[in-house]
C-alpha cells in the first residue's frame, strides 16, 4: 500500500480518495461503479453544458458573457494582501515582477504578450503550491506626459491618471490576475516621497555629489539627454533637434563604488547570458596602469604637474606618439595653453563639445584633433617629448580625460594620426611567430595583439619580452619612480540623475548661500510639485518660474533660500519600485523591513530586452545600497525582537537560495517585440494603410489603386507603418482567451513574435473543441476512482495505459515549459496534441480517460483562464470529479487545484512496435512488444513468426546464417542474413 500513497500524491496530484464519499468508496470496495449508480449521476451531469455558451446560430462562443462572468467571480473571491507572512508562506513565497508600464493610455500587441506571459507564470506557480505575489504599478513620471499635457493644455497629473484608470481597464480585459491592492504609481507623493527619501540616504552616505558636467542639451525640449538618447547624427531622439553640449550643475550617483560588486555579483543570476554580458560590456573592466607624463616646460599655478593616462597596453608604452586629452581636460584653458596655439585651440573644443563636429556618442568619433602646443616628457625616457592633442573621442569623465595615442598598434590612433598629420612611431611589439605575422602584414598595418616587445634600442631593456612579462616588468619601473602604478579601470561611469523637467520628482536639497546645498528635512517630505504653473515646453526648467514655490529658508540656519529646480531621473523612480511592492501602503517608511526581507529576492522579472542596460544596472545599484545598509535584508532584521526565530531562519533561507548580495532579481525572462505584417509600395516605398490593399484568403495581397502586389514584410508595430494592431479589438473580435492563447503560440516569450490575426480562429476552434470534448465526456461516468484503478494498472487494456502515457507527456512538457524554458508555445502544443488524442478514446468510462481530461482542463487554464474555470466548474456539477475520486478544492475554481504531477513511470511505453529487416528491407512488424528486450530476444521472437520463414529459412527448414543484427530499442531490428 505505500506504493500505491505515493501515486495518489505523485501521479495523480495532491487530489485524495474523498472518504466521504459511499459512491466513491464503494467503487474502489468493488472495482465498478452499479449501473443505477452510474445513471444517476449521468442524470445530474446533463445539467450544465459549455455549449450554452455558444450562439446556435453563429456557432461562435460569446466570449464576453463567460469572461464578464469570470472576471466577475474573481474579484469577489480576491483575498486581502496580508503584510506579516509565516515562515512557511516565506519559504513558499514565489514574486512574479513584470516591468511596470508607462501610462500612455493605449495597450498595445507588446503589452498584451507581456502581462499575459506574467499572468501565465503568476497562475500557473499558485496552482504548483506557492505563495505567489504578482503586484502592478505604473512608470508613471517622464517627458511624454509634460509633452502630451503641454499639446492638450491638460495638467500632468490629471492626464497621467485618465491614461491608468482606461489601460487598467484594458489589462482587465485580457483577464490578468494582479495584486491590485498593491498598486502604485511614480508620481503619486505618497510614492515619490520616498523616491526622494531614497535620494537623501544617497546624500548622506556620500552617495550622491553635485558637480559641474558637459551633457547633452535638447535645446527643443529644454533638457539633459543621456548619450543613448543621441543618435548618430547628433539629434535628440524625441524631438529631433540637433543636440548641443552643456556644462550644467548636475548631480550624479556613485554608481562606480559599485562597479566591481555589479560585475561579480552578475554570474550568479539566473539571466540571459546576452543580457550578463552587456551587463559585464557596460560596466567595462579594465586592468591596466595610471602613468604620468610630466609637463614640458611645467605650467606655473597649473592644479598639476603631469598629465595622468589609463592604459591597459603598458607594454606598448614606446610606442607614444601624442597624448589626446579631452576637449574639456582642465589643460583646454587660456591660462595653460601657449598663446599662439589658445584661441584656435579653444575654438575646435567648443566645436567638438557642442555636437558640430559630428553626432551621437563623442567616445565612438575616430578624426577631430587639434595640437595644443603642449608637450610631455616620457615617464620612462626623459630624453622624449610627446606633442598634446586634443581629440574628440576623449572623454573627460571616463578613466583620467587623457589616452596615450600609439598608432602602431591601434587603429583608432593610426587613424588619428593620419587625419592630423601626427608623426608615427615605429612599432615596438610584434608577433610571436612568422605565422601570425604574415597574418598581420596582410590584414592591416596596425598590429593590435599580443606578442613579443621587438629587440630595438626605444624598448630598452625589455626587448625580446612577451607582452604581459614586459607589463608588469614596465609599470614596476614606473611605480619605483613615481610615474606609475597598476590600477584597474572602469567604463561605467557616475550616475547623472538630473533633469531639467516639470514633470518629475523633485530633488530635496535646498540651496544657501551660507550653507551651501542642505537636504530637506525628513518630515518636509515630500517636496511635491507645484500645481499652479504653466507648462510650455520652453525656457528651462518650470520649477525655475514657479517663484513661490522655488523659495524658501534654509532648513539649517532659517536665512533666505531656494529649493533645486531639477526633478530625478525617471530611471531613479523604476530602481525601487519592486520594493514599495512589499509594502505599499506604509506612510512611515518606504517599506517595512520585515515585509521586504520577507519576499526580496524577486524570483522572476519579465520584460524587454531593450532594458537590458540601465534599467537592471540602476535597479541592483539601488537595491545593493539598501541592502548594504541594512534598509532589508536578512541582516536588518537579525536584531528585531518582534521578528520570531523561525521568520529570520526562513528569510536567510530566501536570501541564499536566491539572488545574493542584495540582487534584487533571481532569474530574468526577456520577451521579444511583436512585430506586425507591413505593406509598402513597391515602387516609392511607401507604407500603405490595410484599406489601401485588397487581400482575400487564397489569393495574393494586391494594391487597390495600381493592382500591383505589394512588398511585405513583418516589422515593429508602429503608427507610421500602419501596422499595429489594437488588443481591444482583437478581444472584441475573438475573445480573452484566444487571444492569450494566440500570442503564446506563434513564438517563444524571447523571440521576435509575428503577429497574424487570420490565424487566430486556430485558438478559437480548439477552445471550442475543448468544449465538446467536455461536454460530451460529462455524459459518462467513470467505473471506478483513478486511485483505484491505479492498483491494478497492470490489467489495462492498451487503451487506457496509451491514455494515461499521453497524459503524463503532455504534463511534462506543460511542466517543464512554465517552470523552466518558458516555451510556453511547446506546452499549448503539447495540450493540443492531448486533447487531440482523447477526441479518439473510445472507452471513455475508464478512470484514465476522465483522469487525462481533468489534468487537461487544469494545465490549460494559466493560459485561457475564463475557458479553464468554466470548463472546471462543468467538470465540477457533473460529479465527474467525484466519480473519479478526486476531492476538489472547497470554493471548487480550477485555480485553487493543484498542478497535475508527473508520474514518470508513465512516460515509458507501455507497448512497443518493432519493424523487421530482413537484409535492410522492411518484411513484416512485431506489434505489442513488451518494451526495452534484448535483440537476441527479439531475433528469436521474430524467428517464430509466420512471415519469417520466407526470409530467415532455406527451403530445406533450416535457419539461414545470422551474420549480423542492428538493433534500435523499441523501433526496429535488422537482421542480416546469407
Amino acid at each position: 500500500m505505500l506504493r500505491i500513497h505515493r501515486l495518489r500524491h505523485h501521479a495523480v496530484g495532491r487530489h485524495v480518495l474523498a472518504p466521504c464519499s459511499a459512491l466513491t468508496h464503494n467503487a474502489c470496495a468493488h472495482g465498478t461503479f452499479t449501473a443505477r449508480q452510474l445513471s444517476t449521476s449521468s442524470a445530474r451531469l446533463a445539467q450544465v453544458k459549455f455549449a450554452h455558451w455558444i450562439d446556435k446560430e453563429t456557432g461562435k462562443l460569446d466570449t464576453a458573457k463567460l469572461e464578464t462572468k469570470w472576471k466577475t467571480r474573481w474579484a469577489e473571491a480576491k483575498p486581502p494582501v496580508r503584510k506579516a507572512l509565516t515562515a512557511a508562506e516565506i519559504d513558499r513565497l514565489f514574486y512574479v515582477l513584470v516591468m511596470f508600464p508607462y501610462p500612455s493610455g493605449v495597450l498595445h500587441m507588446g503589452h498584451v504578450r507581456v502581462y499575459t506571459i506574467s499572468d501565465v507564470l503568476t497562475r500557473f506557480h499558485r496552482m504548483r503550491g506557492k505563495h505567489v505575489v504578482s503586484p502592478m504599478g505604473w512608470d508613471a513620471f517622464g517627458l511624454p506626459a509634460e509633452n502630451a499635457a503641454i499639446e492638450r493644455s491638460i495638467a500632468p497629473a490629471q492626464w497621467t491618471q485618465q491614461n491608468i484608470a482606461t489601460m487598467k481597464d484594458q489589462l482587465s480585459r485580457i483577464l490578468t490576475d494582479f495584486d491590485w491592492d498593491r498598486e502604485l504609481a511614480t508620481c503619486d507623493p505618497a510614492y515619490y516621497k520616498w523616491t526622494q527619501h531614497i535620494f537623501l540616504q544617497l546624500f548622506r552616505n556620500d552617495m550622491v555629489y553635485r558637480k559641474d558636467a558637459v551633457v547633452n542639451w535638447d535645446p527643443v525640449d529644454q533638457t539633459v539627454l543621456a548619450n543613448e538618447q543621441v543618435d548618430k547624427d547628433g539629434r535628440s531622439w524625441r524631438s529631433g533637434a540637433v543636440v548641443e553640449q552643456r556644462k550644467l550643475k548636475q548631480w550624479f550617483a556613485r554608481i562606480t563604488r559599485y562597479a566591481q560588486d555589479l560585475l561579480d555579483d552578475l554570474d550568479a543570476l539566473n539571466w540571459p547570458d546576452h543580457v550578463k554580458s552587456m551587463q559585464a560590456n557596460w560596466i567595462g573592466r579594465s586592468e591596466g596602469a595610471e602613468f604620468e607624463f610630466a609637463l614640458d616646460p611645467p605650467i606655473p599655478d597649473a592644479q598639476s604637474k603631469a598629465i595622468s593616462v589609463f592604459t591597459s597596453r603598458a607594454d606598448t608604452l614606446f610606442g607614444v606618439s601624442y597624448l589626446a586629452i579631452a576637449p574639456d581636460h582642465w589643460l583646454v584653458s587660456a591660462d595653460h595653453l601657449p598663446a599662439e596655439h589658445a584661441n584656435y585651440v579653444l575654438q575646435r573644443a567648443k566645436e567638438m563639445l557642442s555636437g558640430s563636429s559630428g553626432g551621437g556618442d563623442r567616445s565612438q568619433r575616430t578624426k577631430d584633433g587639434v595640437f595644443t602646443g603642449l608637450y610631455v616628457v616620457h615617464p620612462l625616457d626623459s630624453g622624449r617629448r610627446v606633442p598634446v592633442y586634443v581629440a574628440d573621442y576623449v572623454l573627460s569623465d571616463y578613466g583620467t580625460g587623457a589616452v596615450m595615442g600609439v598608432p602602431a598598434h591601434d587603429v583608432r590612433d593610426h587613424e588619428f594620426c593620419q587625419i592630423n598629420s601626427v608623426p608615427v612611431h615605429l612599432p615596438v611589439v610584434e608577433p610571436e611567430s612568422s605565422e601570425h605575422a604574415e597574418e598581420s602584414k596582410s590584414e592591416s598595418p596596425v598590429f593590435t595583439g599580443q606578442g613579443v616587445l621587438r629587440r630595438i634600442p626605444e624598448n630598452g631593456v625589455y626587448g625580446g619580452m612577451r607582452s604581459a612579462d614586459a607589463r608588469t616588468a614596465i609599470v614596476a619601473a614606473a611605480a619605483a619612480i613615481e610615474s606609475g602604478k597598476s590600477v584597474v579601470n572602469y567604463r561605467l561611469r557616475d550616475w547623472l540623475l538630473s533633469r531639467q523637467r516639470f514633470w518629475g520628482a523633485p530633488v530635496p536639497i535646498i540651496h544657501c548661500a551660507s550653507c551651501g546645498a542642505v537636504p530637506v528635512p525628513e518630515s518636509d517630505l515630500p517636496v511635491e510639485l507645484p500645481t499652479n504653473i504653466e507648462l510650455s515646453g520652453r525656457g528651462g526648467s518650470p520649477l525655475a518660474r514657479a517663484t513661490e514655490w522655488l523659495n524658501c529658508k534654509c532648513p539649517s540656519c532659517s536665512g533666505p533660500a531656494t529649493r533645486d529646480t531639477d526633478t530625478l531621473d525617471t530611471f531613479v523612480d523604476s530602481s525601487w519600485y519592486f520594493l514599495r511592492y512589499t509594502d505599499a501602503h506604509n506612510t512611515q517608511r518606504p517599506f517595512d523591513a520585515m515585509a521586504a526581507s520577507s519576499m526580496m529576492p524577486v524570483d522572476i522579472y519579465i520584460g524587454g530586452v531593450e532594458h537590458a542596460i540601465l534599467h537592471l544596472l540602476y535597479s541592483r545599484f539601488i537595491s545593493k545600497f539598501l541592502w548594504k545598509t541594512r534598509t532589508y535584508g536578512a541582516a536588518a532584521v537579525e536584531h528585531d525582537s518582534t521578528v520570531s526565530s523561525e521568520v529570520k531562519d526562513a528569510i536567510a533561507r530566501r536570501e541564499t537560495r536566491g539572488a545574493r548580495n542584495g540582487e534584487p532579481f533571481t532569474r530574468l525572462l526577456t520577451q521579444g517585440m511583436v512585430h506586425g505584417l507591413t505593406y509598402k509600395d513597391p515602387i516609392t516605398g511607401r507604407f500603405l494603410r490595410s484599406d489601401e490593399v485588397h487581400t482575400e484568403k487564397g489569393t495574393a495581397p494586391r494594391i487597390i489603386r495600381t493592382g500591383e502586389t505589394p512588398t511585405m514584410s513583418f516589422e515593429k508595430m508602429s503608427k507610421s507603418k500602419y501596422n499595429g494592431v489594437d488588443p481591444g479589438a482583437t478581444v472584441d473580435a475573438y475573445g480573452a482567451d484566444a487571444t492569450r492563447l494566440h500570442v503564446l503560440y506563434l513564438a517563444p516569450p524571447q523571440d521576435v513574435l509575428e503577429w497574424d490575426t487570420q490565424s487566430i480562429v486556430g485558438m478559437q476552434r480548439w477552445i471550442l473543441r475543448l468544449g465538446r470534448l467536455v461536454d460530451t465526456a460529462c455524459t459518462v461516468c467513470a467505473r471506478e476512482s483513478i486511485v483505484c484503478a491505479l492498483n491494478a494498472r497492470n490489467k489495462w487494456p492498451k487503451e487506457a495505459r496509451e491514455t494515461y502515457r499521453h497524459t503524463h507527456v503532455a504534463i511534462q512538457y506543460a511542466t517543464e515549459s512554465l517552470e523552466a524554458s518558458f516555451s510556453l508555445n511547446t506546452a499549448i502544443s503539447a495540450l493540443i496534441k492531448l486533447s487531440n488524442y482523447l477526441a479518439t478514446v473510445k472507452d471513455r468510462e475508464h478512470p484514465t480517460f476522465g483522469f487525462g481530461l481533468v489534468c487537461l482542463v487544469k494545465m490549460v487554464a494559466p493560459m485561457a483562464p475564463s475557458i479553464g474555470e468554466e470548463l472546471w466548474e462543468i467538470l465540477s456539477q457533473s460529479k465527474c470529479l467525484h466519480n473519479l475520486g478526486l476531492v476538489d478544492a472547497s470554493d471548487g475554481r480550477v485555480f485553487a487545484q493543484p498542478w497535475p504531477v508527473l508520474d514518470e513511470s508513465a512516460l515509458k511505453d507501455f507497448s512497443a512496435t518493432v519493424v523487421v529487416q530482413i537484409n535492410g528491407k522492411m518484411r513484416f512488424k512485431l506489434e505489442d512488444m513488451v518494451p526495452d528486450q534484448d535483440q537476441n530476444e527479439l531475433v528469436r521472437i521474430a524467428s517464430t513468426m509466420p512471415q519469417a520463414q520466407k526470409w530467415m529459412f532455406e527451403t530445406n527448414g533450416q535457419p539461414k546464417h545470422i551474420v549480423k543484427v542492428i538493433h534500435v530499442p523499441n523501433k526496429l531490428i535488422n537482421i542480416i542474413v546469407k
